[in-house]
């Protein structure tokens, strides 16, 4: 059968009932206990109310809802993102480019919404406009920021802005004339008149370089003049080296319209929207503006496709959408073959018995793995739904067995729960003409002819015959839009073991000839008719081939 150690999703048809739903999560749970694969069973659809009940009364959540095998930029193994904040000092974000060995960081607030992302080119950029003295002012640096890059302790912390530039004490004081200012950012080494006359000219920050101190009565004088003082071990050049690197990455991030991604977008999509640019590596963003991810070129091209298992079904037709860029890996069904195409030889387990999830069942006792009592809850509802509780000529021993053996693990009484199961699946009331026509429908491809076969079970045939014409209207209508070219329509009564037929478009004659009766305004009568695979599809396909022979 195969073991597959990554993602595996497992799908019913669309529109999908009880077999389908509970075979899915039957089947994954099969997987699972085996050591095989940690499987996802999925829906294509809306459920239906017998399958809410059955899902219900057994605890289980319903499958999530997915409707394509498009590959999406979640689905690929993207990079971890390398996350910094806004007031992060551009040194860090230089050594983390290193260190993470990646080609973007992304810069958030306190949210993790994105802000912008930074490259090494921006880095670069900033740093290499060399007359820029005034970048600590104009971008707003904090003190802390200053701090950390040059390792240096605070002597003094003064509430007060860096509203000057930068500039190295590098004369004696009567040399200087008015090369400091008011608010300058001042680096000097340990020259006591140097720092005395910085204090004078009221600068706004005092670093001093080579591991030296400022007396205490230096010091004070800074305190009263409000004026900022740091300690580093850094000689003067190192500090000024250093110094413009203190600025905070938000001052040189790249914002506005970021060559972003989102988390659902399509594969296709993002390679169309990469091909118009030229950067390597782009962040992943969440629905919220989170970022979660970074996606690179090397992503989209070693994206592999989603591998999938269909149960209870086994054609294109009535699959997920855009299954060609899926690889399946195996189908598990009771219908006819006429199956999607595969690129490669599958398991493929196909068995003339009255519910896919019969075959689920017999591969659990194969394999001597025990069901869960949710799980024999779920395969003993879609075996009793499939078959009608052995009412359908498709019914076959295996069936019986199963259920009588899932019974017992489930903790039901088998005739007892199916009246309640389909009392609850049943019931027409609220459900408007457009609900019942699509509560359980099918499509086919029949010599060539578009078929759609849909059909639901009531107890009450009476109360859907009121509605004839409404659901006649609505027919044709949904037999326009979707380019069928008969459209069947089965009211089946489970106990009465009868069924009434509409039919709107071709064959209907001769599909009512294959019962043994005339339609007459688009209806008829068929007595004995249950399974829409067993007896009507057998039943329209001989129509349709005597209709195309004459």
């Amino acid at each position: 059968m195969g073991d597959f150690m990554v993602k595996v999703y497992i799908t019913g048809h669309k529109v999908p009932d009880t077999d389908t739903i509970c075979s899915a999560i039957s089947y994954a749970e099969f997987l699972k206990k085996s050591g095989r694969a940690e499987a996802e069973p999925i829906r294509l659809g809306e459920l239906n109310n017998e399958t809410k009940f059955v899902l219900e009364h057994f605890n289980v959540d319903e499958p999530r809802l997915k409707t394509s095998m498009q590959l999406k930029v979640h689905d690929l193994e993207l990079d971890e993102p390398t996350i910094i904040y806004r007031d992060t000092p551009v040194k860090r974000a230089i050594e983390l480019l290193q260190e993470k060995k990646t080609l973007l960081l992304s810069i958030t607030d306190e949210y993790h919404k994105l802000l912008g992302v930074l490259s090494l080119s921006d880095v670069t950029k900033s740093y290499m406009n060399v007359w820029d003295d005034m970048i600590l002012h104009r971008s707003n640096t904090p003190l802390n920021n200053i701090v950390d890059v040059l390792s240096a302790k605070v002597l003094n912390e003064a509430k007060r802005e860096l509203t000057g530039k930068m500039v190295v004490y590098a004369m004696e004081p009567d040399e200087l004339g008015d090369r400091i200012k008011k608010g300058d950012v001042v680096i000097v080494g340990d020259r006591d008149n140097a720092q005395i006359d910085a204090i004078k000219r009221d600068v706004s920050l005092i670093i001093v370089s080579g591991g030296y101190k400022m007396k205490d009565e230096i010091l004070e004088q800074a305190r009263e003049k409000n004026i900022s003082v740091l300690s580093t071990e850094l000689n003067s050049f190192m500090a000024a080296r250093l110094l413009p690197l203190s600025i905070p990455a938000e001052f040189v991030m790249t914002s506005g319209e970021i060559n972003a991604v989102n988390i659902n977008d399509t594969v296709d999509e993002v390679k169309e929207k990469l091909a118009k640019t030229r950067f390597r590596s782009y962040p992943v963003l969440d629905d919220e503006g989170k970022i979660v991810g970074n996606l690179s070129r090397y992503h989209l091209i070693t994206g592999k496709p989603k591998k999938l298992i269909l149960v209870d079904h086994n054609e294109k037709a009535q699959s997920i959408d855009n299954i060609d860029e899926a690889e399946i890996i195996q189908i598990i069904d009771h219908h006819r073959i006429e199956p999607v195409s595969t690129n490669s030889p599958v398991f493929f387990r196909n068995e003339p018995v009255g519910s896919t999830a019969t075959i689920i069942s017999k591969m659990f006792f194969e394999e001597g793995i025990r069901p869960t009592k949710e799980v024999a809850g779920l395969l003993s509802s879609a075996i009793i739904s499939d078959t009608l509780y052995f009412r359908s000529p498709t019914t076959t021993d295996d069936d019986r067995r199963m259920l009588e053996r899932m019974a017992l693990y489930a903790e039901i009484e088998p005739e007892e729960y199916a009246n309640e199961m389909f009392k609850a699946g049943t019931s027409v009331k609220g459900k408007s003409v457009s609900e019942l026509l699509n509560m359980d429908v099918k499509e086919f491809k029949i010599m060539e002819e578009s078929v759609r076969i849909a059909q639901i079970f009531t107890l009450d045939k009476e109360s859907v015959l009121e509605l004839k014409s409404e659901i006649i209207s609505e027919m044709k209508k949904i037999r326009e839009e979707k380019g069928n070219d008969t459209f069947v329509f089965v009211v089946t009564d489970i106990f009465d073991e009868s069924s009434i037929v509409f039919v709107c478009g071709e064959y209907g004659v001769e599909i009512a000839g294959e019962f043994g009766e005339k339609i007459e305004e688009n209806e008829f009568f068929a007595p004995g008719l249950l399974s829409r695979k067993k007896q009507m599809v057998p039943k329209v396909t001989d129509a349709i081939k005597k209709a195309k022979e004459n």
